[in-house]
């Protein structure tokens, strides 16, 4: 069993659970409210944000599988890349829009994830 995969399963099943709770809040529900959209803008974006939380909840779902005994790597590999790509874009965004990294935090829940996820796999 390895544990790194199983720590990353947990923060990744964590992220999803706030991304429903707090992004549903904080993003979903304005998005919604909004009159000011186009209506396909407006619901796009409410897919996109659906997207997103099965995508964490697959990288969760990726590392359990990955965490079992005699499993192959390649799956966290892929959940490590997502992790760290999410994990990037997040910076990059903050750069180039100037965002304040705490109000845009995105990051700090995917680079943990990646980390754990390459802890994993070197061990």
């Amino acid at each position: 069993m390895n544990f790194w995969f199983l720590a990353a399963a947990a923060i990744s099943f964590f992220t999803c659970a706030l991304h429903i709770v707090l992004g549903g809040r904080e993003a979903a529900r304005p998005l919604l409210a909004t009159t000011d959209l186009d209506h396909v803008a407006k619901y796009t974006n409410y897919y996109c944000w659906h997207l997103v939380t099965i995508v964490i909840a697959s990288l969760g779902t990726a590392f359990v599988f990955a965490s079992r005994p005699g499993a192959g790597i390649d799956l966290a590999l892929f959940a490590c890349t997502l992790s760290l790509a999410f994990a990037l874009w997040s910076v990059s965004m903050i750069i180039l829009n100037r965002l304040h990294p705490l109000k845009f935090g995105q990051w700090a829940f995917f680079l943990p994830i990646a980390i754990l996820g390459v802890a994993g796999i070197a061990r």
